[in-house]
């Protein structure tokens, strides 16, 4: 009985906000607009205790703009990733293998991916030499599903047999050893399908007994923001370490963020667009122990600084001819220090210096020199701290965060609009925001439709209709 409750439950809250967040299927359906983005599946054993209904596992898929899988990570209860499997193609987008790392291992295996013919896939595993010590070969259907898993070592050890309902869902799955012994028999219902075809509620079932609750969570679109808010979680926002600033190019075709376990000291990240998804962030080469930065409009500039006790110099690395060149250091050629960068063009940008407790002023760039342009007065307070400026194209508008110790009304993030011209702005009196939490690092992407901003753990997005600012 309470199993069936806590079915009902899950389906009546979980399926409810899926469908919120999701348009109804038109006719005739377009492949393209009713591609998943991507997903998370959240597992729930069973029996369940009635003061514990948490998963104790999710698994996130995240998919190409041709409906490709891109990359699926497996994350405990806390959200940290476990496994995680890369997938790799050629030039013409057939899979050709994968990377991927397990529990307990420090560096990423590789398998190798082959196709006898349109029916018949075989994986192959190589050990560090090279030499392959295991395969699969998967017997495909006709939507280049397995139907069977050959499994091979020195010898078979045994087959994997998937079944399939009419809609092409796995209906029941098991494992034959090469005595004919079945193992880990499963199979499964489902409870839920949504207006597209897919399903988002399942029950695994062992033994005629529900051993797990299976609840999908879908997104077509390409937000890449989950129930929970989170931006590309287990991409770019991890639970294992803090996500610090992000900022993006001028066509959003490269992201630039700061992530670490030390707060002083994070490590400078940028991830690429393919096929309308930002792939695997890695490391700026020298970026390996900053305190915060950004991304110029044509992504071949980054401005950084370090922070050594109180001070924050400012450096600038250019990138030429697919190379990140070695720093240039502003501070010692300006005379500024500070942080919290935006770049409203090439040579214009917006800031954070350590004066009246912290203010954000409107600087230039030329020839690697820093200059003070605009102090801002009618953004800035002597008391309270400005910083983390955001300023949208033509000047429209101007976010920023302030901090004043023992006012929660002046503790968030806040909008000024122009009422000037974008050369000759007039910035009116701030408002907060009072629809976001407290939190820094705002930029608005996807034709002015998305907001972004960071906690100082993770990075959430806020679609800009729900914070009543839809006129931007």
């Amino acid at each position: 009985m309470y199993l069936d409750t806590l079915r009902i439950c899950l389906i009546a809250g979980l399926v409810v906000l899926f469908f919120s967040c999701t348009d109804e299927v038109k006719s005739p359906v377009n492949t393209k607009e009713t591609s998943i983005r991507f997903e998370k599946i959240t597992y729930y054993k069973t029996p369940i205790a009635k003061n514990d209904s948490s998963p104790y596992k999710s698994r996130l898929t995240y998919f190409f703009d041709n409906g490709l899988p891109h990359r699926w990570m497996e994350l405990d209860s806390a959200g940290k990733t476990q496994i995680d499997y890369i997938y790799e193609y050629d030039s013409l987008w057939q899979e050709t293998g994968a990377s991927y790392i397990e529990p307990g291992e420090i560096n990423y295996s590789g398998e190798i991916i082959t196709y006898k013919n349109d029916s018949t896939k075989v994986t192959e595993w190589p050990d560090s030499t090279g030499t392959v010590f295991y395969t699969m070969i998967d017997d495909l259907n006709k939507k280049g599903k397995s139907y069977r898993a050959t499994f091979i070592g020195d010898t078979i050890h045994g087959y994997d047999s998937t079944f399939y309902t009419a809609r092409g869902f796995e209906k029941r799955i098991f494992f034959t050893n090469n005595k004919g012994k079945v193992l880990n028999d499963r199979s499964f219902e489902y409870d839920s399908i949504n207006t597209k075809g897919d399903w988002i509620f399942r029950n695994k079932i062992m033994n005629d007994t529900v051993v797990e609750l299976q609840y999908r969570e879908l997104h077509y679109d390409e937000q890449f923001i989950g129930n929970e808010g989170l931006y590309y979680e287990g991409q770019i926002s991890l639970a294992s370490a803090d996500e610090n600033v992000i900022s993006f190019s001028e066509n959003e075709e490269i992201v630039f963020f700061t992530r670490s376990i030390d707060w002083q000291h994070q490590k400078g990240y940028l991830a690429t667009k393919e096929e309308g998804i930002y792939t695997v962030p890695q490391v700026v080469p020298g970026l390996d122990s900053i305190y915060n930065g950004a991304i110029s409009p044509k992504g071949d500039q980054i401005i950084y600084c370090t922070r050594d006790e109180d001070a924050q110099e400012i450096w600038l690395i250019k990138k030429e001819n697919g190379t990140w060149l070695p720093p240039t250091n502003l501070t010692a050629t300006s005379g500024i220090e500070g942080g919290y960068f935006q770049w409203y063009s090439d040579s214009e940008l917006y800031m954070y210096i350590d004066a009246n407790e912290g203010d954000v002023v409107r600087v230039l760039l030329q020839n690697e020199l820093l200059k003070i342009t605009d102090t801002l007065s009618g953004i800035n307070t002597n008391e309270g701290t400005e910083f983390s400026p955001f300023v949208l194209p033509q000047k429209k508008f101007l976010l920023f965060t302030r901090y004043l110790e023992g006012d929660p009304s002046q503790q968030g993030i806040f909008l000024s609009q122009n009422t000037g011209t974008e050369a000759d702005p007039n910035w009116a009196v701030p408002k907060k925001i009072e629809t976001l939490p407290y939190g820094w690092s705002p930029y608005i992407i996807n034709n002015d439709q998305l907001l972004i901003y960071t906690d100082g753990e993770d990075f959430y997005g806020v679609p800009i209709d729900t914070m009543g600012l839809d006129k931007i």
